[in-house]
């Protein structure tokens, strides 16, 4: 265990190397207009 206190949600990671997420992997950016007269959200998963 660790002497701080713990976070809810939080991720510890373990020792040793750093975690490569998505290594070669080519990135996309997407621009994204609403014209609508509401608010809307944005995600990815």
């Amino acid at each position: 265990m660790t002497s701080r206190p713990l976070v809810p949600g939080e991720a510890v990671p373990a020792d040793g190397p750093p975690v490569v997420l998505n290594a070669g992997r080519t990135r996309v950016m997407v621009t994204v207009v609403n014209t609508g007269d509401r608010p809307i959200q944005v995600g990815s998963h």
